[in-house]
């Protein structure tokens, strides 16, 4: 604890800071040994399934007056209780989609870029989810729907070491940034990545290699067709098709 009081006086940050991001930095390495990239993005995209299952039903079911949702599909006693257990789908969505392993995303083959990138993605994936929880405890997330992280509010460790930290002024100061800029990084990855790679590969190999035609300029290309399945049906074409040639030219020297 002294440890941490130094570093804490050190960086003008309280304790809790200084052990939430240890307790990230711990948590990395041991996903990194235990998980691959692929199964973070898995986490990473059932969560965002689950939040957006959250907000749907809440504008659906609550009433929202931007979005021109009145909110009387069910009654609100029942509505609450259905966007209480909604809440949950952030986590239940996260542990499902890895263990289905059905996302596919193309992952780099270089250890080190593999590595800065492992980090970045399970350092805010931890973040992120961290954020979402303070959110929901203190439920001003999206809408004032009781919830079990309602629990908590009262909790004498929340109260005196979580509020006042550092940590928990910038993701309450930032909550409508954090979530959404997760969301854009996920769709990302999965719409846009593979396209921007491949120009930019493209991009990179015309310009290592501008000189090619010009080297090549008289050089002349034939396209050949062969036949597939000598012995099978479709080389007895082919044969004679060549004996027939062969005919043809013996017939000619004649």
């Amino acid at each position: 604890m002294e440890i941490f009081s130094a570093f804490a006086q050190t960086f003008q940050v309280t304790e809790f800071d200084i052990l939430f991001f240890l307790v990230i930095f711990f948590m990395t390495l041991i996903m990194y040994y235990f998980w691959t990239l692929h199964t973070l993005y898995e986490i990473a995209f059932g969560a965002i399934v689950g939040i957006g299952i959250y907000v749907l039903l809440s504008v659906l079911l609550l009433g929202n007056g931007p979005m021109g949702t009145s909110g009387w599909l069910f009654p609100f006693p029942f509505a609450v209780v259905i966007i209480s257990i909604a809440v949950y789908s952030v986590f239940i969505l996260a542990v499902l989609f890895p263990l289905h392993g059905w996302l596919v995303i193309s992952e780099t083959t270089n250890p080190t870029v593999y590595t800065a990138q492992y980090i970045f993605v399970s350092m805010f994936l931890l973040f992120s989810l961290t954020a979402v929880i303070f959110y929901m405890i203190e439920q001003t997330y999206i809408f004032q729907v009781g919830t079990i992280f309602a629990w908590f509010r009262d909790a004498s460790f929340y109260e005196n070491t979580i509020r006042p930290s550092a940590v928990f002024g910038y993701m309450m100061a930032h909550k409508d940034v954090i979530v959404p800029l997760g969301v854009l990084l996920m769709l990302y990855k999965l719409l846009l990545a593979n396209i921007l790679n491949a120009v930019a590969l493209s991009i990179w190999y015309n310009l290592a290699h501008i000189g090619f035609y010009r080297k090549n300029e008289d050089a002349a290309y034939r396209v050949e067709f062969h036949e597939v399945g000598w012995g099978h049906g479709g080389g007895h074409d082919a044969h004679d098709t060549h004996a027939a040639d062969s005919h043809d030219k013996h017939g000619w020297h004649h």
